[in-house]
């Protein structure tokens, strides 16, 4: 499965920003977030709107800071994210590479060369959750094998007898048994709520009763009767502190 890419878009030609969508288009794990047109703007919105993993950066940005001016200064503050340069003025590869930029594409560019720069930024973003996660990944394997960090999971479900694996954006039916998983996760703030739930904790939003919530989603999950206490001070004390 394909890393989710939450994209802010810092280009200030509207034909060229009109571009850069139709050629993401194609792209279902890329999430345009917004689309700014300056320096200030880019540094403005990277740092405060909390979900963005990755940034498209046209390196004239009309007045003020251009693209690599500002993408510097959101380092120098801490903010530290992949960024794929679409400019018409190459800049200097070393000089790029050591700021964080993943790949640079010459303007005008083909589509089959965009294709590349995305899916160089898709691995970088997947190698970046693998290692943040202790060089952990969550196995799916039905017809084929797949590989889930484990921000990506909600939660793991048996019903009749088949596993299914909860994802934001799908849910996978896997061969390998709920006890499996148990076993695998157990230090991995995997909770086996109950016996036909194995929940991701840190995904989870709110805790109503015995049934538990994970933001912006109807999907829900629940707890046996007799660990709902036990449950609500783990994820109070262990995950929300």
């Amino acid at each position: 499965m394909q890393p989710q890419i939450n994209l802010l878009i810092a280009e200030d030609e509207p034909f060229q920003q009109e571009l850069l969508l139709m050629n993401l288009k194609p792209f279902d794990f890329v999430h345009v977030v917004d689309m700014v047109k300056n320096g200030d703007e880019l540094i403005h919105k990277a740092t405060t709107i909390p979900n963005i993993n990755a940034l498209l950066l046209d390196l004239n940005l009309g007045k003020g800071r251009g693209g690599l001016e500002s993408y510097a200064a959101l380092r120098l503050r801490g903010k530290e994210l992949p960024a794929v340069l679409v400019t018409g003025v190459i800049p200097e590869a070393s000089y790029t590479y050591d700021l964080g930029v993943i790949d640079i594409v010459e303007k005008p560019f083909t589509p089959f060369r965009f294709k590349q720069a995305v899916e160089r930024l898709s691995k970088h973003i997947d190698y970046q959750n693998f290692v943040q996660h202790g060089g952990l990944y969550i196995p799916v394997f039905s017809q084929d094998i797949e590989q889930l960090v484990p921000s990506e999971v909600l939660f793991i479900e048996s019903l009749n007898r088949t596993i299914y694996v909860h994802t934001r954006t799908a849910v996978l039916e896997t061969k390998i048994p709920l006890r499996v998983y148990c076993k695998y996760l157990e230090s991995h703030y995997f909770y086996l709520t109950h016996r036909s739930f194995l929940v991701n904790m840190k995904q989870v939003h709110s805790i109503e009763g015995n049934v538990i919530h994970f933001a912006n989603e109807k999907r829900t999950a629940l707890i046996a009767e007799d660990i709902v206490q036990e449950i609500v001070n783990y994820w109070h004390d262990v995950i929300k502190r």
